[in-house]
């Protein structure tokens, strides 16, 4: 009864985000979010080696339905959503680069940067503007004609029916060890009694006797040109080639003034502690986007998906929502991916009315 309580407990996803005071008062609030390719991460455990294309497949159709289920949701709190950015750039109907590969995973790794640190955690809050690379963050925005970018990491690892039995059986084997072990010493210690010394604490003489995972590759639907509604279209040439050019507030309410004196995350430099061919547990809330996961592969394996998503101004580079936890939930679930992106976005305050 107790296990059982406590998976269902687990399967429970109940984020508790942290969200920018000015946000939250609805004093501004972005109308055009552009997503970034999410980072997905995810290991098939299976008995003996793991198999890396499968576990590949599975993180590729992960980061295909988050999109698809992230896309939805924004829309349905009324935000434009913008899907252009693929993490090879960001490119102009001419097919001239406006983002580089380099820019985006920058940017990413600024915001990992915000979401590995104390102020990222899940019991922080945002009383104190963070700020995250504020000129990858404008130049963004002027690319996609966005007010704010979402970014989504998610790793964890899906059990096999074939690993849950293994662990099951390994378990029951330990058990009855354990069982047989603790008969022994009793009938031991009964026995020795009788003997006069021979047992335990009857004089000197009875002494006791003595894994790697690279990130999913982007899905097919990902690449090309922004998916349907409204305001998926390209909105425009842009008419300079400068991240300036896109640093004019275009979301409802008064543009925010940009933080003086905050910490500001930037996606350079190895005293972030993310990059390339950095290897960080699966298993645990650190994150990385260029470099890869470590897995153990433990006997008692279990299903669990650690999540991080933020959504940072392309006005200021501000953090505007952030929202870290892990979820007791199955990837290979397409259910439980739906579940997992709305129990979290449904935390955004919903867009306001567009100004007239």
């Amino acid at each position: 009864m107790v296990a059982v309580f406590g998976w269902a407990a687990g399967c429970a996803v109940a984020p508790r985000p942290m969200v920018d005071p000015g946000y939250a008062a609805r004093a501004y609030t972005p109308l055009r979010v552009a997503v970034l390719p999410p980072d997905v991460f995810v290991v098939v455990d299976q008995v003996g080696d793991n198999d890396p294309a499968m576990s590949a497949a599975l993180g590729q159709q992960v980061s295909a339905q988050i999109v698809h289920v992230a896309e939805q949701t924004l829309r349905a709190r009324g935000y434009d959503v913008d899907l252009s950015a693929r993490w090879d750039g960001i490119f102009g109907q001419d097919g001239a680069v406006l983002v580089s590969r380099d820019q985006l995973g920058g940017l990413a790794n600024g915001v990992l940067a915000f979401a590995n640190s104390p102020a990222g955690g899940p019991d922080a809050t945002l009383g104190a503007p963070q700020v995250i690379a504020p000129d990858l963050a404008g130049r963004v925005g002027w690319a996609t004609q966005s007010d704010a970018v979402l970014y989504l990491n998610v790793k964890g690892a899906v059990t096999t029916p074939g690993k849950r039995t293994a662990s099951i059986l390994a378990g029951v084997f330990f058990v009855v060890i354990i069982a047989a072990v603790i008969v022994a010493l009793a009938a031991s210690s009964k026995g020795g009694g009788n003997g006069g010394g021979s047992g335990w604490g009857h004089g000197a003489g009875g002494a006791p006797r003595a894994g790697s995972v690279a990130r999913a590759p982007a899905s097919g639907g990902w690449h090309g040109t922004p998916v349907g509604g409204s305001g998926s279209g390209w909105r425009g040439t842009p008419t300079t080639g400068t991240a300036a050019a896109g640093s004019g507030w275009r979301g409802a309410g008064a543009a925010p003034r940009a933080p003086v004196g905050g910490p500001v995350y930037t996606g350079g430099g190895p005293h972030i502690g993310i990059g390339i061919g950095v290897v960080v547990p699966l298993d645990g809330p650190v994150y990385t986007h260029d470099g890869s996961v470590d897995y153990d592969d433990p006997m008692f394996a279990g299903d669990e998906l650690y999540v991080s998503m933020t959504l940072v101004s392309t006005y200021d580079g501000r953090v505007l929502w952030h929202a870290r936890d892990n979820v007791d939930l199955e990837a290979d679930h397409p259910e439980h991916i739906d579940q997992m992106v709305h129990a979290f976005l449904d935390t955004l305050p919903p867009a306001l009315p567009r100004p007239r």
